[in-house]
């Protein structure tokens, strides 16, 4: 497209010049009938290096080039690939570091292993230190409409990592839908300290 755009106005462009310098039509007559003569005219003032009028057929003609890429360029759709982690500066812009809202995470940081004996719940396994984060920026998101969907295996730290740093730090009404009771156990003491805890567990005997 943007070569027969070019095209076109080099041959408009070309039979315009001739107009205004000569005062004749027989170019600008031509071009419905056959723009080759228009061509061949180009062609002679290029080998008798007659510029006058092949500065302005090629200055029309490059802009007809130009033009339909730089609209093509500005009417792209949106790039749908351009997911990437999210570098420090990005996070800071997207408010995440402010602490308040709803707790998504740790940004930076390094995973050590600490002391602290316990029992695998998976094997029954004594174990004698557990993975600990050091460092890093805890990320909040907060607004008027704001929710998350976490997805993972059994076992994979959802709750340890999300839903129970959250029920211990959100101050306001909390429901929760705790199949196992974990949440309840490690949270509800501290929250009965400010609020009222309720367990509704009616298939527990």
């Amino acid at each position: 497209m943007a070569v027969a755009v070019g095209t076109l106005l080099f041959v408009v462009a070309s039979a315009a010049t001739d107009w205004y310098r000569t005062g004749s039509h027989f170019l600008f007559d031509s071009i419905n009938a056959d723009p080759r003569p228009v061509f061949a005219y180009a062609w002679t003032d290029l080998k008798a290096e007659n510029f006058a009028r092949l500065q302005y057929a090629g200055a029309a003609a490059l802009f007809g080039f130009v033009l339909p890429i730089v609209i093509a360029f500005l009417m792209r759709p949106p790039k749908r690939n351009d997911a990437k982690f999210m570098s420090m500066a990005d996070i800071r812009r997207a408010g995440l570091l402010k602490p308040r809202g709803i707790f998504i995470g740790r940004a930076g940081g390094r995973l050590v292993n600490v002391f602290a004996p316990h029992r695998d719940r998976r094997t029954g396994k004594l174990l004698l230190t557990r993975p600990r984060i050091r460092g890093g920026k805890k990320l909040w998101i907060d607004g008027d409409d704001v929710g998350g969907f976490v997805i993972g295996p059994p076992r994979s730290g959802k709750g340890a990592a999300l839903i129970i740093p959250n029920a211990l730090m959100w101050p306001h009404s909390l429901v929760v839908l705790d199949l196992r009771g974990e949440t309840y156990e490690a949270t509800a003491g501290h929250r009965a300290t400010f609020s009222t805890v309720v367990r509704f567990a009616p298939a527990d005997r």
